[in-house]
């Protein structure tokens, strides 16, 4: 920052106010950033991000009044030129999605070093999307365990493996009934159960299924 470039200017929310002292102290040693608010709760984080119109708004997300995740929701219709950024000790997926679908810009865990704290103020400056490492590893860590739950196939009962292999078979549901002992009110229901765990919507969708998966030659 030269003389002439005013300084980046930061509004702080966390109830802890030691908490808020040992930010500002580390964020007063980087010279191209000022804290220009302390806040002890999300409300009134909200209402001086409304007033002062910061260029990021660093908040905690535990707060009594208003949590740092509505803060931001709110913060987005009353100062969208606001940058958002979480400082947490919270790791928590759910947590961590909720921040981001608010809008946050950034997500620092609170065992930051000065360094990082810089490097994601810097990078949430320039537009980009700040995790602390952890957090990206739990966000990829998590996507490979719901991708690999998509790629498996759905969990069948018995029965409904017997009813889905002779519709495949081309029967009809008289004789899937016939065979099986079983009533055509039974066959349909387990039909219409089978294609919506499928996600299937009529026979041949059933049938492909079935070939697909080796249920059928």
């Amino acid at each position: 920052m030269t003389d002439t470039t005013p300084a980046i200017r930061l509004l702080l929310a966390d109830d802890q106010l030691l908490v808020r002292a040992g930010i500002r102290s580390l964020i007063q040693t980087l010279p191209e950033y000022v804290v220009v608010a302390e806040c002890a709760d999300g409300l009134e984080a909200l209402e001086r991000t409304q007033a002062l119109k910061p260029d990021v708004a660093v908040l905690d997300i535990d707060m009594p009044n208003l949590s740092g995740i509505e803060a931001m929701r709110q913060i987005r219709t009353v100062s969208p030129e606001t940058k958002l950024m979480v400082l947490s000790g919270i790791d928590r997926r759910e947590v961590v999605e909720a921040a981001l679908e608010a809008g946050c810009h950034g997500y620092l865990l609170k065992d930051f070093v000065l360094a990082e704290l810089q490097l994601a103020l810097d990078k949430v400056m320039d537009g980009s999307c700040y995790l602390s490492p952890k957090i990206q590893q739990q966000l990829l860590d998590a996507m490979r365990t719901d991708r690999r739950e998509m790629l498996q196939p759905p969990q069948l009962t018995p029965r409904q493996e017997q009813i889905l292999r002779l519709v495949a078979l081309g029967r009809t549901t008289k004789e899937i009934a016939r065979e099986l002992s079983i009533s055509p009110k039974t066959v349909e229901f387990h039909r219409a159960q089978l294609m919506e765990r499928l996600g299937v919507r009529d026979v041949a969708g059933m049938t492909r299924y079935a070939m697909q998966h080796g249920m059928v030659s």
